[in-house]
């Protein structure tokens, strides 16, 4: 089954972290780990490795991380390297945050413009987006100067593409079909 390893131990995680009332704690540790592992694929390796002992992995794992992390997410990613499942922290990570966005009513929104949106202008937008979907939103921002300007929103299935870009290919699509 796709996606089995990820959701086990995101869901055994999630459990955890609510019993002890820190789910928002560990999302943001995994988050943070996550962007560490993507940044450093040689750790993954090392953390992998079936040539390296688990005690030596674990010696890596406090030297970088202990007393930087809570205990929860500590023991947790000593779990997932001594099982031989450090590869899979990213995507553990991704639904954890899926799982925790869905229960405290928060939509993951990408925002996409040609430049980078001012505060007020992101704040504004963030508000109409809370109105459409009913949900607080989670800005996810991105510079893209090929749309020409416009934005591009995604959220899930839902895709609204108000770009210069849109616009201009619309109209040369339709400009196409009244020469053919």
């Amino acid at each position: 089954m796709a996606g089995s390893v990820e959701k086990i131990y995101s869901d055994a995680l999630y459990e955890l972290a609510a019993e002890e009332n820190a789910v928002e704690t560990v999302n943001g540790e995994l988050k943070a780990l996550a962007a560490v592992f993507d940044e450093n694929p040689e750790l993954v390796k090392l953390l992998c490795a079936p040539t390296v002992p688990n005690d030596e992995k674990l010696k890596v794992i406090s030297n970088i991380f202990g007393g930087r992390i809570s205990e929860t997410v500590y023991n947790f990613l000593c779990l997932l390297t001594e099982k031989g499942r450090a590869a899979y922290l990213s995507k553990i990570a991704d639904a954890f945050r899926k799982k925790y966005n869905e229960l405290a009513g928060i939509a993951e929104v990408t925002v996409t413009t040609s430049t980078e949106l001012s505060p007020a202008l992101e704040k504004k937008l963030a508000d109409k987006l809370a109105v459409v979907f009913g949900k607080k939103i989670s800005m996810i921002k991105k510079v893209d100067p090929s749309i020409l300007g416009g934005v591009v929103i995604s959220c899930g299935g839902t895709l609204m593409d108000g770009s210069v870009r849109a616009k201009l290919d619309a109209v040369r699509a339709k400009i196409g079909s009244l020469i053919a």
